[in-house]
């Protein structure tokens, strides 16, 4: 048996809670190493206990025997394996290949579906199966939910449940930490736009990372170090283990056409150390585990934040005594879809493709990557007498070897879009210090209005004044300290204690829990200790027993249990007269959020009611 973490915990609570609310198919996203496997096997556990079928699919035989094994081991059934070269089985559990299901277009019975690495669920093998499934509940898994043809999962799944962050699972020593070497002149070839390279334009560009260079390469960052390639193609993958070998340097070579028993042969020899290096092409990317690896060598570009995700994601478990992982990007991945531990916000939602990675930079003096911490950018001011305006310039201390980076954002000319041109000579720029708490970028729309011109100096006080205070109420996350630098800005320093009254003043308005914390609960605590000493004694006496009444009243019953239990109450209404009842016997908050796990068509129905109920009610 095992144990869960707090997060997985969590996540399989999330995903019955959702089925509990009538949602069906689930989309859950973990980062890499977090316990995807784990995670679904537990949920398998359940419904096998309730004696329910489980089919569990994926696409590489890694995924489908790592499934298969750790199923077993939890629910003490052996598992039934749907894939060529397999006995067939009448076991409770099937994990199957979606190639031969799709081939043999012959699905088993199962009460639930999970669809592992489920980015790829987006095919028509895919579609095809849960389409089979009408009835079952469907949960897919995978790190990174996205598809790189613009468009979303919603024609798939209904709801995504995402967890903790990389950077989050490092801190809590589920993941190795990283350093991430970047920076290098092989990228030459043109990036393809809303597309990821094809395979001819990857074989096209093979030439700029010559296997010489990936030897280089690694005897200069990470020699005698347990170390994944991962080439532009086939013959590229073996020339580099060639070029390895040539050199004494035990490397295999890996490809999807790789026979099964010598794949699991190699994979062998790398896991118990016989073989140093392996490299491979489009075959490690997932469902591969061997936490002793500590360096990977990106040979290849790629403008799939996925591929790009799983390649790296294959050296970030932990393992003892290895202390970090070594990333070697020879192209500009990076770049493009940024680090491993940037926060990305994942939607089933349909998403640009090939997106910019903002704000990573990439060190002139060491190649070292990194994304500045907005409080250690250091905004530079100074005034251009022939644009008549102030240009506005960023600097940053690089966290490796502590070279200053220095950027400036200059308009393309031929759009609205701006670019980022590092600067090396700066010795004309006189610099303006600004506090390390502020967030220069937070501030564009005060500098917008700084850049205004006005005819009457009332009038410019009137704009600033509503700027300022509108700002403050549409952006939360705004400290004291900014909100002070702002005033700064434009010569109005009166406003900050103006400011700050008004919104007290708004929050005296408020007239329930709910309304006061949509306003105060995600700002700054040295800005809500302010407006709570600015509060009435009668105010806050007020508020007090608005939130009293809540945490009593009106929270028991937003509990998912009570929402599961409304919903289902709301489910069998049948006519006016019943919705009637339930709207003068349970709380009202709890029927509005029971709603949102009706289906359309009843939500719909409920909300005419409801509606009906209204008019009548104000008619008497």
């Amino acid at each position: 048996m095992f144990t869960l973490r707090d997060y997985q915990q969590d996540l399989i609570d999330q995903v019955f809670t959702a089925w509990a609310g009538g949602i069906e198919k689930l989309l859950l996203q973990l980062s890499t190493g977090g316990g995807k496997t784990i995670i679904f096997v537990a949920i398998a556990s359940k419904f096998i206990a309730r004696s329910e079928r489980v089919l569990v699919v994926a696409h590489r035989e890694e995924l489908i025997l790592q499934a298969a094994e750790k199923l077993a081991a939890v629910t003490g059934i052996e598992p039934g394996i749907i894939k060529a070269g397999y006995k067939p089985t009448e076991s409770f559990i099937q994990v199957g290949s979606i190639q031969t299901l799709a081939r043999r277009k012959s699905y088993p019975d199962a009460q639930l579906v999970i669809v592992d690495e489920a980015h790829h669920a987006s095919a028509a093998s895919y579609c095809k199966l849960l389409n089979a499934y009408p009835d079952a509940l469907v949960l897919g898994v995978t790190a990174t939910p996205r598809r790189e043809d613009g468009y979303g999962f919603r024609d798939v799944f209904e709801h995504l449940i995402c967890s903790i962050t990389t950077r989050e699972l490092i801190s809590l020593g589920h993941l190795t930490d990283y350093k991430l070497i970047a920076g290098f002149t092989y990228s030459q070839h043109k990036v393809p736009q809303n597309r990821d390279f094809t395979k001819k334009e990857l074989a096209q560009v093979a030439c700029d990372y010559k296997p010489s260079e990936v030897l280089k390469q690694w005897q200069q960052f990470c020699p005698g170090k347990k170390t994944i390639i991962f080439a532009v193609n086939v013959s590229h993958s073996k020339a580099i283990a060639r070029t390895f070998w040539e050199h004494y340097i035990s490397c295999e070579h890996l490809d999807g056409t790789t026979p099964s028993e010598e794949r699991k042969a190699i994979l062998e020899r790398f896991r118990n150390g016989t073989t140093q290096v392996l490299t491979n092409c489009a075959i490690l990317t997932e469902g591969f585990d061997c936490p002793d690896s500590e360096a990977a060598i990106i040979a290849r570009p790629t403008t799939s934040v996925s591929l790009w995700l799983q390649m790296i994601g294959r050296v970030l478990r932990p393992s003892p005594g290895k202390n970090q992982a070594l990333i070697i990007d020879m192209s500009d991945n990076w770049f493009r879809l940024g680090r491993p531990c940037d926060n990305r916000v994942w939607s089933l939602d349909p998403v640009p493709c090939d997106p910019d990675a903002l704000g990573v930079r990439c060190c002139l003096s060491c190649h070292h990557v990194f994304k500045p911490m907005p409080g250690l950018i250091r905004a530079k001011q100074s005034f251009s007498p022939k644009k008549a305006e102030f240009i506005t310039y960023y600097e940053v201390d690089c966290p490796n070897c502590g070279a200053t980076l220095r950027w400036v954002l200059e308009s393309t000319g031929d759009s609205d879009e701006n670019k980022e041109k590092v600067l090396e000579q700066t010795e004309f720029i006189e610099f303006k210090e600004v506090p390390p708490e502020v967030r220069p970028l937070l501030l564009r729309p005060i500098l917008l209005a700084k850049k205004r011109k006005f005819k009457k100096e009332e009038n410019k006080l009137a704009f600033y004044t509503k700027t300022v205070q509108d700002f403050l109420f549409s952006c939360q996350e705004m400290n004291l300290i900014e909100l002070r630098y702002t005033t700064e800005i434009l010569g109005c320093e009166e406003l900050f204690d103006e400011s700050i009254k008004n919104l007290t003043s708004y929050i005296c308005t408020l007239q329930t829990w709910e309304e006061v914390t949509q306003v105060i609960s995600r700002r700054p605590e040295d800005l809500k200790k302010l407006v709570w000493g600015l509060l009435k004694p009668t105010d806050k006496q007020r508020i007090t027993q608005m939130k009293k009444h809540y945490e009593t009243e009106v929270k028991p019953w937003l509990s998912s249990e009570n929402i599961a239990a409304v919903a289902d109450d709301l489910a069998a209404c049948s006519d006016m007269e019943m919705i009637h009842l339930l709207w003068r016997t349970y709380n009202k908050k709890a029927i509005l959020a029971a709603l949102d796990h009706l289906k359309q068509d009843k939500r719909n129905q409920i909300n005419q009611w409801l509606l009906q109920l209204d008019i009548i009610s104000n008619a008497s």
